[in-house]
């Protein structure tokens, strides 16, 4: 990577500057998880100057190189369009300048700082003239079904607050809900505000056959709280989710990383019957169904990073399986009092771990990592 960056600078970086270099990376793929070769990617920063403009391989994967006079914030989105397939969106937030880069020089007065960044696939519906998704709202906490929880739909995964309401809606007696649009595609869910309930944003996928969604709502989160919380399909029957946080006052675990490890076999931090003695706990597991689990974080630290990781204890001793990827799963993420997240598994991937975001709580920002791994033993806090 480093001799590809370094000719790739050398043979367009503008002579006798210093700046900043990082390549973004992804895929594109069908409904049905297939790659999508030929596909028009349009990159944009968050204020809408486009950046690159590329096309997906054979394996449906696209590169773009990006020069850091046109770095000016985290925010990147993107617009694919693939013959035979609805247009695609996708909003990520990626830490573009970060302090793990490469220096290049390319001649004597010419300094620029490299990095690399992967984002999620970005999956394309069949082009159609009407899609619709079928889906249900849950308590992130017991699983239960939340009716009366009114929802907005936006065009576009991870869709920002201000961009167009394409319907509303408002969820049944059983937490059920439908949406229909012109256009198929992923679309983003915002359910409001309710009693007992704070607001919350999840993927919707629109089909011309009907698409499936489920989202979660839990309590208000303060502003030094964080909710994280997945589900998934139908298989594998075992998703694990892996909080790693960092320790308060700096004080180093038995394993000397500085951070603790919550998840089922390790199910609250510190290890106390009485709920009001500890600073984080799960709040629901399961063993053997599609979700939610769900981890809460009472009281952050002052400094450091949490990683949220989803684990597939189903599989996680084969290094050619993809049932993680392909599982549907979703990461809904609530910390402080900010904009709540979610991320989507990508499909395709070989992996029994999946990191998707970093939260550094100092800013509260959640930075897109989309770290994939295989190998990795539950119980081995350096992996999560």
């Amino acid at each position: 990577m480093r001799l590809f960056l370094f000719a790739l600078l050398a043979g367009c970086a503008p002579v006798g500057i210093e700046g900043y270099w990082v390549e973004v990376h992804g895929r594109v793929v069908g409904e049905d998880g297939a790659p999508v070769s030929g596909a028009t990617v349009l990159v944009a920063t968050g204020e809408g100057a486009l950046v690159a403009q590329v096309r997906t391989n054979g394996d449906g994967a696209w590169r773009a190189p990006l020069e850091g006079t046109n770095l000016d914030g985290n925010v990147l989105v993107a617009l694919v369009r693939a013959s035979g397939h609805a247009e695609g969106r996708a909003t990520f937030e990626v830490n573009l300048r970060s302090p793990d880069v490469t220096t290049l020089r390319a001649g004597p007065v010419q300094t620029w700082d490299a990095t690399s960044r992967t984002l999620a696939t970005v999956q394309l519906a069949e082009e159609t003239d009407a899609a619709l998704v079928t889906g249900r709202v849950l308590d992130a906490q017991t699983g239960s079904p939340v009716p009366k929880v009114p929802l907005t739909l936006q065009a576009g995964w991870n869709a920002r607050p201000e961009d167009p309401v394409v319907d509303e809606t408002e969820t049944g007696s059983t937490g059920e809900f439908l949406f229909e649009a012109d256009k198929a595609g992923m679309y983003t869910v915002t359910a409001g505000a309710v009693t007992g309930y704070g607001p919350a944003r999840f993927p919707a996928f629109l089909t011309g056959a009907g698409g499936r969604a489920v989202g979660l709502v839990g309590p208000p989160v303060g502003a030094d709280e964080l909710r994280a919380s997945v589900t998934w399909g139908e298989a594998p029957f075992d998703l694990d989710l892996h909080v790693s946080a960092p320790l308060k006052g700096g004080i180093s675990g038995a394993d000397g990383t500085g951070q603790y490890h919550l998840w089922t076999g390790a199910p609250s931090h510190p290890e106390r019957a009485d709920e009001a003695d500890r600073e984080a706990w799960m709040e629901r597991t399961d063993l053997d169904g599609q979700g939610p689990e769900t981890a809460w974080i009472g009281s952050l630290a002052a400094e450091g990073d949490v990683r949220l990781t989803v684990f597939d204890n189903d599989n996680r001793s084969d290094a050619d399986s993809s049932a993680l990827a392909d599982s549907g799963a979703v990461l809904q993420v609530w910390v402080g009092e900010d904009l709540p997240r979610y991320w989507t598994a990508s499909p395709g991937e070989i992996a029994s771990a999946w990191r998707p975001v970093e939260i550094d709580v100092a800013t509260r920002v959640p930075y897109a990592v989309e770290a994939w791994s295989v190998g990795s033993a539950p119980t081995d806090p350096d992996a999560f």
